[in-house]
């Protein structure tokens, strides 16, 4: 979806069918698997098998308690994915635009500024952390948990230091707050209907799927 309002809205809409029920979900993840390029969103994030691993974890650990890890896994993988597809998506300066015509050019133009600040560190980090796994290779240096643990303390103190720098940099140019940006927007053919295929995961999170087949009778 090229226009990152209606992509907004159709990755809450998802995300809020996603999270009431498994049926929501599992309507969600197809939705996902047709109108998004799939498995590609995930490789495109670095984060993405940490966080979905991660949540694999804390579903078997609420099972091996008794509680329902199975729903909490489903509804959560789905959740993440949507949120990958939104990371992989976006285009430079879209959610200034996007918070701009939202929230207007005072408090929009903050709130985009700092978005577009913290998507660019995750892309810088991104990069980073790839470039330290091709010099684990090169040194024949398994890239595990002992290994990686210096590796992030030295990118956490580049990222601290790299948001002074901007931070200076805005001072110095005088930035107080608010912005002229003037957003623009653009849609593809599909995605209107995209946007309204999205709603058919949150009537089935809503209603159950028996009621449906009653009210259809």
């Amino acid at each position: 979806m090229q226009d990152a309002r209606l992509r907004l809205l159709t990755v809450i809409i998802l995300s809020v069918a996603s999270f009431l029920s498994v049926a929501g979900a599992v309507a969600a993840f197809f939705w996902w698997m047709i109108f998004t390029p799939g498995i590609r969103t995930i490789t495109k994030s670095p984060f993405a098998l940490f966080f979905l691993g991660f949540t694999g974890s804390v579903s078997a650990l609420l099972w091996f308690s008794g509680g329902d890890g199975i729903s909490y896994l489903v509804r959560m993988a789905v959740i993440l994915l949507l949120a990958f597809y939104a990371y992989s998506g976006r285009a430079p300066g879209e959610f200034l635009d996007l918070s701009v015509w939202l929230f207007g050019r005072k408090l929009g133009f903050d709130i985009g500024l700092a978005a577009e600040m913290s998507l660019q560190g995750m892309d810088i980090l991104s990069d980073e952390i790839r470039r330290i796994r091709v010099a684990f290779q090169l040194k024949s240096i398994k890239f595990g948990f002992r290994s990686i643990i210096p590796a992030a303390g030295l990118l956490i103190h580049s990222q601290f230091a790299r948001a002074e720098e901007q931070a200076d940099l805005l001072a110095v140019r005088g930035y107080r707050g608010g912005g002229m940006v003037c957003p623009g927007f653009t849609r593809a053919k599909g995605d209107l209907s995209a946007f309204l295929s999205a709603i058919l995961p949150l009537i089935l999170a809503i209603m159950p799927v028996g009621d449906i087949f009653i009210l259809l009778q």
